[in-house]
């Protein structure tokens, strides 16, 4: 199961079934998008590259247009190599988590197809309420900035009826602990379950906002996960009663792909030194820096980070990839209008993408963490000018005149 180091347990079955689910829009003019949802802790690059290569060479549909979203939930599988030096797998155990994954990669390109096929008129509506149960995990609750919006878009036939709910909240998929060992979708899976409970015949989907410093409160047992389930329902439904036509009838895609910095390395004596050290992840971590270091000469000095910006009608949604701190979502809402949906964890999750104000400050989001993800350290300062410059480049394309 992936997320938590501290879980040793392999998975014993299935709480409440994972889903990968597609809502395909497509415009008058014949231009498509389809963004997907997943209830997985995330995706590495290489399996992003597969899907989106997969999907364009079958679908015709292109990079810019797909949207990988995972829902970042603790209770799924380990996908790929994703936070390898937080598991003491053997090799065995690696190779059948790399035939999962393919066959995952399998069952994604075809809901894609499942989507796409299933076209059919539609009207949107958008709305956006607030849930409160995420509260900022670097400072004591409730102190620290949050982002309690949950944003929503309503897909319904022409006469009035239902087909689907896209919703999001910025909060980690975390209620669930790691001495919880059944799969699970978290308090996202359970607010899924229930909307399509009350709306039969709808199929909800998830889009997971910028929570990488955001945690359910309270959290560790299945009653609270059920309880932020349903609060997080009750809040899409509230959205749904105020929602509004979305103006306009055309769907605008921008993608790029911005360059994070990581800070400069320290030298190999200093992994070396750390083969030594009393935890092994610190060891593991020295290891693979060494190897890095013996196949390429350096270790990774950069990261690449994909973003994606939609316009469906008047309505923006930013996607930004990584485990972004809530910052990020506060600042392009302040520079772009609060009604702009920005979400995160979209295609690659290869870290956590700090701001500067976390960056400085240190900590787990501020760095530490990427040691789990295998990678060398901290970003540079220009991590959010470098993040926000692509955002802007991508809505200047998308945001309607």
């Amino acid at each position: 199961m992936g997320g938590f180091a501290a879980r040793k347990e392999p998975a014993q079955g299935v709480a409440l079934p994972l889903h990968a689910k597609a809502l395909a829009l497509e415009d008058t003019q014949g231009h498509r998008v389809v963004i997907v949802t997943l209830d997985l802790l995330g995706l590495t690059g290489p399996v992003v590259d597969r899907l989106a290569a997969a999907v364009e060479r079958r679908y015709r549909l292109g990079r810019d247009r797909l949207l990988l979203c995972s829902s970042h939930t603790h209770s799924g599988p380990v996908i790929d190599d994703q936070l390898a030096v937080a598991y003491d797998l053997s090799r065995a155990q690696w190779d059948a988590i790399r035939a999962a994954t393919r066959r995952i990669e399998t069952q994604v390109e075809e809901v894609v197809g499942k989507a796409l096929a299933s076209i059919r008129p539609v009207r949107l509506r958008s709305g956006q309420s607030s849930a409160a149960f995420a509260g900022n995990r670097r400072t004591a609750f409730p102190g620290g900035p949050t982002d309690h919006a949950v944003p929503v878009l309503s897909v319904e036939r022409p006469d009035g009826s239902r087909l689907a709910i896209l919703f999001g909240y910025a909060c980690h998929n975390t209620t669930l602990t790691a001495e919880f060992v059944r799969y699970h979708g978290d308090y996202a899976g359970v607010a899924q379950a229930e909307l399509e409970h009350r709306h039969p015949g709808v199929t909800a989907l998830f889009l997971a906002g910028c929570g990488a410093d955001q945690n359910p409160s309270p959290r560790g047992s299945v009653e609270l996960v059920n309880q932020h389930g349903k609060a997080l329902a009750d809040a899409v439904d509230r959205a749904l009663g105020e929602a509004r036509p979305v103006a306009g009838d055309q769907l605008r895609a921008a993608f790029t792909t911005v360059t994070l910095d990581c800070s400069p390395p320290p030298p190999a004596e200093t992994w070396r030194a750390r083969l030594q050290d009393s935890n092994p992840y610190v060891r593991r971590h020295a290891r693979l820096m060494l190897d890095a270091i013996a196949r390429d000469g350096q270790v990774q000095a950069s990261e690449p980070a994909p973003l994606h910006a939609l316009g469906i009608g008047d309505l923006n949604l930013v996607a930004l990839s990584g485990e972004v701190v809530v910052d990020y979502a506060l600042a392009i809402k302040r520079t772009y209008g609060s009604s702009t949906w920005v979400a995160a964890y979209t295609d690659t999750v290869f870290g956590y993408v700090p701001s500067v104000r976390v960056l400085r400050e240190g900590g787990y989001e501020g760095g530490e963490a990427l040691l789990y993800f295998g990678r060398p350290g901290p970003f540079a300062d220009s991590v959010e000018r470098t993040m926000m410059e692509g955002v802007e480049g991508l809505l200047a394309t998308v945001r309607t005149a």
